[in-house]
């Protein structure tokens, strides 16, 4: 009996309907792959928090009243039997973080309610756009923790496409110091009037306001008026600009200091203000830079910076990308996803899952960018920190976690995830070449995702949810994401380029410390003027 051959079909066109089979194969494959991929993405877009594609494109809440191409004032949703804060947000990402805090800490001060301003389009992010706040940080919940109302000026002013249009324009125009064009007119007919305080000399007539400022009002309609502060009151001393802002950049008796800052406004009457359009808005020129100098800043951060959570859904999306990124690693661990932070404080349908693994991990912020900008030949290596200073701050990140009795764990094998601004070729290649890992916000369409701000909000929330922090000293993004290692996980961070035994004396210090008076918190400079960020 002969044995069964295999079937050969003769049919010439055989070969190619095989050909065929396996394209339509592949593509099916594809398909699939494509489906689930948009599964998972849609995980965090159907929320009504993260709306970001459901919206326009700079995420703001529109007032959908566009029956015609005529250009109209904003409306406004604010009582008028409300006192309201809000003020001029200033330079790049975590720079208007501080400024959020700073100005909460003064509209509670204060009693009132607070309207803050997206982030918003800087001298590193040239998109002429916005975005809300809300979509990152969890502000219901902050307001539960601190008793402040927020409100943002998205919800407040709602703006339809052609006041928005008109916004963009203008800002576009702004940067390109155009004249009395059609742009210009057109946006001066809807433009209202505000009344702004000059803080810290922001505003007057030798002293600029911030171009993240001018875009906030460019693209809100508001044409600002800058009046100076009503006086010092007798019972507040005076504070010498140049001795506690130590710098020569406008008048010495400028507003600086935050319990002046307080005195002058607690029983300022500003509803008498035309401008204001008979509401009741403090409209300050500058927050970020306001000292408190008799508590080193720290009540900025005690009081209400640390209360800033992120939603917990960008939480999970760091957890899960961060697995997805590093689980091919050597002998990697999972360990039970116990984060606080991903945790959702309402009971919500259709709610987002949080991952139940995470793998334990190192994250480096790697400060490049403009910082050279700001460094002196004396700190130099503590400001453009040498690629081999990080190497060496894994190695004592390791021997950290190898003595740590919370984290048992091989710490050889931990993970190493690197943050970072930089376009050097060197660094990028010996990134890799020590096996370390970058999130490519490209591959994981993090900007459609989130927004064109999502890439940095999301490196801050890795920064601030590592199991090791090596930050870089002269960043205040790295200096803000150790306040939130300390605060939230009681988690100290590396400084690379300290030395070993600096490192270790501030961590005995700040451990066998139990009151916020006695710790050494260096809060000073989370403040400083000179640092100027990439994000």
């Amino acid at each position: 009996m002969m044995k069964h051959q295999p079937y050969q079909s003769k049919d010439p066109f055989s070969s190619r309907r095989s050909k065929v089979l396996l394209i339509f194969a592949a593509i099916t494959l594809a398909s699939g792959w494509t489906v689930l991929h948009i599964i998972d993405l849609q995980r965090y877009l159907d929320t009504s928090i993260l709306s970001w594609n459901k919206s326009s494109d700079h995420h703001a809440s529109f007032n959908n009243d566009t029956d015609n191409d005529i250009l109209k004032p904003a409306i406004s949703h604010l009582d008028p039997n409300t006192k309201y804060l809000s003020y001029l947000p200033f330079a790049g990402l975590t720079n208007q973080f501080i400024a959020l805090e700073v100005a909460a800490y003064t509209a509670k001060r204060l009693n009132r309610t607070l309207i803050i301003p997206p982030i918003i389009t800087n001298t590193h992010n040239h998109e002429n756009t916005h975005q809300r706040w809300s979509q990152f940080l969890d502000l219901p919940r902050f307001t539960e923790l601190t008793g402040l109302t927020v409100l943002e000026w998205d919800t407040v002013r709602p703006l339809d496409a052609h006041q928005h249009q008109a916004g963009q324009d203008h800002a576009q125009m702004g940067r390109a110091r155009g004249g009395q064009n059609p742009t210009a007119k057109r946006w001066n007919s809807v433009a209202e009037n505000i009344t702004c305080q000059i803080v810290y000399g922001y505003g007057a007539p030798d002293l600029n306001v911030n171009i993240s400022g001018m875009n906030f009002l460019w693209h809100f309609l508001f044409r600002a008026t800058f009046v100076d502060p009503p006086s010092r009151k007798p019972e507040i001393p005076f504070y010498d600009r140049k001795k506690y802002a130590q710098d020569n950049q406008h008048s010495d008796e400028d507003l600086i200091v935050m319990e002046d800052l307080v005195a002058r406004y607690r029983d300022y009457d500003d509803s008498a203000d035309i401008n204001n359009g008979g509401y009741q808005i403090l409209f300050l020129s500058h927050t970020f830079k306001v000292k408190d100098p008799e508590y080193g800043n720290r009540r900025y951060w005690m009081e209400i910076g640390q209360h800033l959570h992120f939603v917990p859904q960008v939480m999970e999306y760091v957890t899960d990308k961060m697995n997805e990124e590093v689980q091919g690693d050597h002998e990697v661990e999972m360990l039970p996803n116990d984060d606080p932070e991903e945790v959702h404080t309402e009971v919500e349908t259709n709610t987002n899952k949080t991952p139940r693994t995470r793998i334990p991990h190192i994250a480096i912020h790697l400060r490049r960018g403009d910082i050279w900008k700001k460094c002196s030949e004396a700190d130099k290596n503590s400001c453009i920190i040498p690629f081999d200073y990080y190497v060496h701050a894994v190695q004592r990140a390791r021997a950290l976690i190898a003595s740590s009795s919370s984290l048992s764990i091989n710490a050889e094998h931990m993970p190493v995830i690197v943050t970072t601004d930089t376009d050097s070729e060197d660094d990028l290649r010996q990134i890799k070449e020590h096996g370390w890992h970058t999130l490519d916000h490209e591959k994981y369409e993090t900007a459609r995702i989130w927004g064109p701000f999502g890439p940095a909000m999301i490196d801050s929330a890795i920064l601030a949810h590592a199991d090791v922090l090596i930050g870089s000293s002269k960043s205040t993004m790295s200096r803000i994401a150790a306040l939130r290692q300390r605060t939230w996980y009681k988690r100290e961070t590396i400084y690379s380029g300290e030395k070993d035994t600096k490192q270790k004396r501030m961590l005995l210090t700040r451990r066998s410390s139990n009151g916020m008076g006695k710790r050494r918190m260096d809060m000073e400079e989370e403040n400083d003027d000179d640092v100027v960020l990439v994000y």
